[in-house]
């Protein structure tokens, strides 16, 4: 199994990052994102626990599942449907204030997976680990730049 961690600071109240980071619609203007949607809306809230989004890139399409929804601290979810030999555990986006007035926050992006492959589990693991980190620290360059940061 591999578990994949990226992180960024950002000026900006936790409560305002989460928005940005829960509105699936948004999704589409992420590198390499051609559309993103809900497609089953949350248990108590439109994109909240239980919902689905689906995230079409390029050459595939996935499908997510909201495992969590704390607004202002929280946001996990699972791939579900992926055309990839891989198994998602899961991925939580953690949001931390820093300092005392609030207008800063780190956000902490984990992400957890294993290969699904007979032979080559673990290279195959590591190898769509690495590109998952790369996407994940490109959506966090896009919502820094957003948020004017």
């Amino acid at each position: 199994m591999h578990t994949l961690h990226v992180c960024r600071d950002f000026d900006a109240d936790a409560a305002t990052i989460f928005d940005v980071i829960a509105d699936h619609a948004g999704y589409a203007s992420l590198p390499g994102v051609r559309a993103a949607w809900l497609r089953t809306p949350g248990e108590t809230e439109r994109g909240g626990v239980g919902a689905e989004r689906v995230i079409q890139l390029p050459v595939m399409r996935f499908a997510e599942r909201i495992t969590e929804y704390q607004p202002g601290e929280s946001l996990g979810y699972q791939i579900i449907e992926c055309p990839l030999p891989i198994d998602h555990i899961g991925a939580r986006i953690m949001l931390q204030p820093l300092g005392s007035d609030g207008n800063r926050t780190r956000v902490h992006w984990t992400s957890r997976l294993r290969g699904t492959t007979p032979l080559g589990a673990e290279l195959t693991a590591a190898v769509f680990a690495a590109q998952m980190r790369l996407a994940y620290r490109g959506a966090l360059e896009v919502w820094a730049r957003r948020l004017g940061g």
